[in-house]
């Protein structure tokens, strides 16, 4: 009896464990290590999405491809997140200009992390809501799971952004 008492103590310390599987790859014009997530299929429905979270050592990406979309979204387009604490986040879009539902926003891979880049990583998203190029919105609203896998994909980039930082060309003294 005592073992088990003593098992399900210990529960706790091994069921939070990171899984993460990133994919090492090189960015293909400077040739610096990025790690990526790859395309994580999300949501059901009208609202499947994918999305990928990418870091190299300037920035964090976050790239979301709408799926069966034509949204066009410009430099103008925003994405409202909404917690489930009732919080809020806006974003711009930071890729380029498309008509194929790729948005994307980035954040600066620096020692204080923005504050943004922390709630993706602590609180649960409830809804995105996309705002295209002629003001159309499109809001999706996540599943419990899909929140979790969110929150896990941030936390285990969040966790190398560290090492990404580091230059490694640089001489050794």
């Amino acid at each position: 009896m005592k073992y088990l008492s003593f098992l399900f103590v210990l529960f706790p310390f091994f069921s939070n464990a990171q899984d993460c599987t990133l994919k090492n790859e090189k960015d293909q014009f400077k040739q610096d290590p990025r790690l990526t997530t790859g395309f994580i299929s999300l949501g059901a429905g009208n609202d499947k999405f994918l999305l990928s979270i990418s870091a190299d050592k300037k920035e964090v990406d976050y790239f979301f491809a709408l799926d069966n979309s034509a949204m066009c979204f410009n430099d103008y387009s925003r994405v409202v997140i909404a917690y489930d604490t009732k919080q809020k986040g806006n974003f711009k879009n930071g890729g380029t200009t498309n008509c194929k539902g790729y948005f994307h926003f980035i954040f600066p891979n620096q020692q204080n992390l923005n504050v943004n880049l922390t709630n993706l990583s602590q609180k649960k998203i409830a809804t995105i809501q996309f705002t295209d190029t002629g003001n159309n919105k499109k809001i999706i609203t996540l599943r419990p799971e899909d929140q979790e896998t969110i929150v896990k994909l941030t936390n285990c980039i969040l966790a190398e952004l560290e090492k990404l930082r580091i230059d490694t060309w640089k001489p050794k003294k």
